[in-house]
C-alpha cells in the first residue's frame, strides 16, 4: 500500500484522520538501549517544537492486540515491525532491535512526507539479505562513509561488506601497505593511468579493475578500522570483510614478486597457487583481518581470475584444479576458525562472449577466453565446496535456468553488483530462491561520486525492490520515476530551507563514464558554465553548471515521442540527485537547486554564462525558495 509522497510501499497500512506534527518535546520510552533508542531521540529532536506532544514508545514485541488487528497481514518475521499512531501515542513494535530501527526509519519517513496521522502500519522485507559492498574508506573520507552508513539505515539495509586488500594496516607485513601506497600513487598520477596499466602494458593478455580507490590509495590503522566496524554494527549492519584472494591480489604480489604467477607481468595481480609461501602470506593476512573484524563471513574474492597455470610450478596442471584447490585451502582455513566463506562466482557460468568496441569478440570477464589467455573454469561447478555462499554478479548475462541448475546442486546465492533497473527480465521468478542482494560501490563515498556512479540511485531502488514482494522487471520505469523524485527530495534536504531553484539544459553531450578503477573527477573538465546571481545590493554569487552532475544533454535518456524515461540509461541515472529531469516541449530539461548564500537579500537577476561555445538554456521562473 502507498502513502502519499512516501517512497516505500508497505505491506499493510490503515490510516485515517488529519495529519499532524509531532513535537520535539515528546517523551521517548524504550525497552531497548540499542541504536533504535538513540535514533528515535534524534528523529524526535528534529521535529517542530510547535507540534503535538505524544508519547513515543519502542517495544521489543508485537502484542496480541496488534496481531489481531493485522489478521492475515501479520507475519512472524524476525525483521518485521509495526507503527501504531494515535492522537497521544506513537507505538513502535518489533521482534528484534533491527526491526525497531526500521520502525524508527519509517516514522522519520512519515514525518518527512507529512503522513503522521492515526494509523496502523506493518511491514517486513522481501529479502533476508540487503547489503552494500564497498571499499575501505580513506581517512579523509570517514565522514562521507558514515553518512553513507546512515543512508543504509534510513533505507533499511542490514549488511555491509568492506574490501580490505592493501587498505588496512598489516602489523605482520608492513611491506604490503608500503607497496600498496607506492602502487596507488602511480595509478592515480592521471585519470588515464589505470587504463594504460591494464590495457597497454601487456595487451596480449587480459587484466581488469585495479582497486586503487580502496583506502583512497592508502591504508588505515587497525584501530580506525575497528571504529568504522563498530559504527556499522551499532546501527544493525552485519559487517563482512572482503579479502581478495588468488585474483586482484596486486596488494600482495607487488610486495612479494617471487610468488607471482606470471613472471613477465610488470604489475602482477595473481599469486602462484602451488607455492607454499602464497598461503603463508594469505593466512597471515586473514588472521589479522579476522582479529579486527571478528566476522561470521569472509568474502574470499576469486573474481576475474585471468591468470592460471603459467609459472613453472603450475603450467602442467589443470587450471580448474588450481582454482578449486586454492578455494578449498582458504575455505578450510576459515572453517577451522568457525567462519563461513563467500566468493564471487562468475566461473560457474560458461563462456559468455560479447563484442569489444573494435568489433572483435572476446569472453566476458572471468568466464574464459582462449583468445585473451583466460582459462575456462566451468569445471569448478560441483567441485567448489557447497558450503560457500556464491556472490552471483553475472545475472545480466545468464539465464534463470543456469542459475537454477547451480542451485539444484546445493549452492546458495546472493545477487552481487546488483543494479535493479538493469535487471531487465524476470526478476521475480529468478529471485524467488535467492537469499538477497548486494549493491556494489567500486569508487568513492564523496557525494558527487555517489551520485554520478549511480550509487545513490542503485541503493535507493534496490531498497525498494528488496522490501517489496510485488516488484517485477516490468515495473522498472515506474521505479526510475519514483527514485528520481526521492533523490531530488533528499538532495534539496541537504541544502536546507533557503535555496535557489532553476531549470536548465544544454546541447552539449559526452559519453557517460564511471569514476573508479583509477578514473577520477577533474572538476574543471566538467564545469561547462555558471549562473551568476546578482542581488539588489550589488552582491554577486556564481553557481557552477557541472555536466553529469546538475545538467546533461537536452536529448538524454528518453523517448522524445512518448516522453518516457528509459530505465536502462546509465547516463540518465547519473544526473539523479542534484537535478530532476523533466520533459518540456519534447526536450529534456533539468530542475536543479543551489543553496542560497544570502537568503536575507533580494535577488535582482540571474544570468547564465556558458563556456567554450557551449549553449546552455535556462529558466529562472522558479527563482528563490
Amino acid at each position: 500500500m502507498k502513502l502519499e509522497n512516501m517512497f516505500f510501499e508497505v505491506r499493510y497500512v490503515d490510516a485515517e484522520g488529519e495529519a499532524f506534527e509531532i513535537s520535539s518535546k515528546s517523551q521517548i520510552n524504550s525497552e531497548t538501549d540499542k541504536y533504535a533508542k538513540k535514533y528515535a531521540e534524534k528523529v524526535i529532536s528534529g521535529c517542530s517544537s510547535d507540534g503535538e506532544l505524544v508519547s513515543v514508545n519502542l517495544n521489543l514485541s508485537v502484542p496480541e492486540s496488534i496481531r489481531e488487528k493485522l489478521g492475515e497481514h501479520f507475519c512472524d518475521n524476525e525483521e518485521c515491525y509495526a507503527v501504531e499512531i494515535t492522537t497521544d501515542e506513537v507505538n513502535l513494535y518489533a521482534l528484534s532491535d533491527n526491526g525497531l530501527t526500521y520502525a524508527v526509519s519509517t516514522l522519520l519517513q512519515l514525518i518527512e512526507s507529512g503522513n503522521v496521522r492515526e494509523m496502523l502500519l506493518f511491514d517486513y522485507p522481501d529479502k533476508k539479505v540487503r547489503g552494500y559492498r564497498v571499499y575501505t574508506p580513506g581517512r579523509e573520507s570517514f565522514e562521507a562513509f558514515r553518512n553513507v552508513v546512515d543512508m543504509l539505515v534510513y533505507y533499511k539495509y542490514n549488511a555491509i561488506m568492506l574490501e580490505v586488500g592493501g587498505a588496512m594496516e598489516y602489523k605482520r607485513h608492513p611491506e604490503i601497505n608500503e607497496k600498496w601506497v607506492e602502487f596507488c600513487k602511480e595509478v592515480n598520477k592521471t585519470p588515464y593511468e589505470a587504463e594504460r596499466i591494464q590495457k597497454k602494458t601487456h595487451p596480449e593478455w587480459q587484466k581488469n579493475s585495479i582497486h586503487a580507490d580502496n583506502g583512497n590509495g592508502s591504508f588505515i590503522t587497525q584501530t580506525e578500522m575497528r571504529e568504522l566496524i563498530a559504527y556499522c554494527r551499532e546501527r544493525g549492519l552485519r559487517v563482512m570483510p572482503e579479502v581478495p584472494s588468488l585474483s586482484h591480489c596486486d596488494y600482495i604480489v607487488m610486495a612479494h614478486p617471487d610468488i607471482k604467477e606470471r613472471a613477465e607481468d610488470t604489475y602482477p595481480d595473481t599469486y602462484c597457487p602451488s607455492n607454499p609461501k602464497s598461503y603463508e602470506l594469505v593466512f597471515d593476512i586473514l588472521d589479522e583481518v579476522i582479529d579486527v573484524f571478528e566476522p561470521e563471513y569472509v568474502n574470499i574474492g576469486h573474481d576475474e581470475c585471468y591468470t592460471l597455470a603459467k609459472c613453472p610450478l603450475c603450467r602442467d596442471k589443470d587450471p580448474v584444479d588450481l582454482y578449486v584447490g586454492d578455494i578449498e585451502k582458504i575455505n578450510n582455513y576459515l572453517k577451522a576458525k568457525g567462519i563461513k566463506s563467500i566468493m564471487w562466482a562468475e566461473k560457474f557460468f560458461d563462456n559468455i562472449y560479447l563484442p569489444e568496441p573494435d568489433g572483435s569478440i572476446h569472453g566476458y570477464g572471468g568466464t574464459g577466453d582462449p583468445a585473451w589467455d583466460v582459462p575456462r573454469c566451468i569445471g569448478c561447478v560441483g567441485k567448489v565446496p557447497k558450503d560457500i555462499l556464491l556472490f552471483h554478479w553475472y545475472w545480466s548475462l545468464c539465464t534463470g535456468k543456469e542459475e537454477k541448475d547451480i542451485r539444484d546442486l546445493g549452492y546458495k546465492m546472493l545477487f552481487g553488483n546488483f543494479q535493479p533497473v538493469v535487471f531487465s527480465k524476470d526478476y521475480r521468478a529468478r529471485s524467488n530462491d535467492i537469499e538477497g542482494a548486494f549493491v556494489s560501490n567500486w569508487g568513492s563515498f564523496e557525494p558527487q561520486y555517489m551520485q554520478r556512479n549511480a550509487q545513490n540511485f542503485n541503493l535507493t531502488s534496490a531498497a525498494y525492490i528488496l522490501w517489496n514482494s510485488e516488484y517485477d522487471s516490468d515495473m522498472r520505469n515506474m521505479l526510475v520515476d519514483r527514485v528520481k523524485d526521492e533523490l531530488y527530495r533528499r538532495y534539496k534536504q541537504t541544502l536546507g530551507d533557503d535555496i535557489i531553484e532553476l531549470v536548465h539544459t544544454t546541447d552539449h553531450d559526452r559519453a557517460y563514464k564511471v569514476f573508479y578503477d583509477g578514473f577520477y573527477i577533474v572538476p574543471e573538465d566538467w564545469e561547462i558554465g555558471k549562473h551568476v546571481v546578482t542581488y539588489t545590493d550589488g552582491t554577486k554569487e556564481e553557481l557552477p553548471v557541472i555536466f553529469g552532475y546538475n545538467i546533461r544533454s537536452s536529448a538524454e535518456g528518453m523517448n522524445v515521442d512518448s516522453g518516457s524515461t528509459e530505465a536502462k540509461s546509465t547516463a540518465y541515472v547519473e544526473i539523479l540527485g542534484a537535478s530532476k529531469p523533466v520533459v518540456i516541449d519534447g526536450k529534456m530539461y533539468y530542475i536543479t537547486s543551489y543553496k542560497n548564500p544570502y537568503p536575507e537579500k533580494t535577488i535582482e537577476k540571474i544570468e547564465c554564462v556558458a563556456y567554450d561555445g557551449i549553449t546552455i538554456e535556462a529558466s529562472y521562473d522558479l527563482a528563490v525558495k
